[in-house]
């Protein structure tokens, strides 16, 4: 059985948003989702999320300044960073942002759904500790 998330979901293309917000609630997840990052931190300081998808590349704020700011909010809201840019991302710059995940576009449905239970089973075990 798959536990109902309440997830952020921060992407500045409107379709890959529609995509992602699809994709989750099919997955019976509840889904908000912002346009931009200052719209996604002003939307995550309001609400209560127990998770947040944000793009790498957006013209008013990175994913990565997305991420920090979520993480001084509330560090243990798991982040999931999406990008096109077919770049690696170092291993030491997902920690020093404390990024949990990054997904390639294109992504597959599954890989989203996925990327939420191994995320939230990240933070499950955490808490348990």
């Amino acid at each position: 059985m798959t536990t109902k998330h309440k997830i952020l979901i921060v992407e500045d293309e409107e379709d890959v948003r529609q995509l992602l917000s699809d994709i989750l609630t099919s997955g019976e997840h509840e889904v908000e989702v912002a346009a931009n990052g200052t719209e996604g931190i002003k939307m995550f300081e309001q609400g209560s999320f127990d998770m947040v998808f944000t793009d790498l590349g957006m013209p008013d704020m990175s994913g990565w300044e997305v991420a920090k700011k979520i993480k001084d909010i509330n560090g243990k809201v798991p982040i999931v960073l999406v990008t096109g840019w077919n770049v690696e991302i170092q291993d030491d710059k997902k920690k020093n942002y404390d990024v949990n995940i990054v997904i390639q576009k294109p992504f597959q449905v599954n890989q989203v759904l996925s990327s939420v239970q191994a995320v939230i089973g990240i933070e499950d075990r955490r808490k348990a500790v």
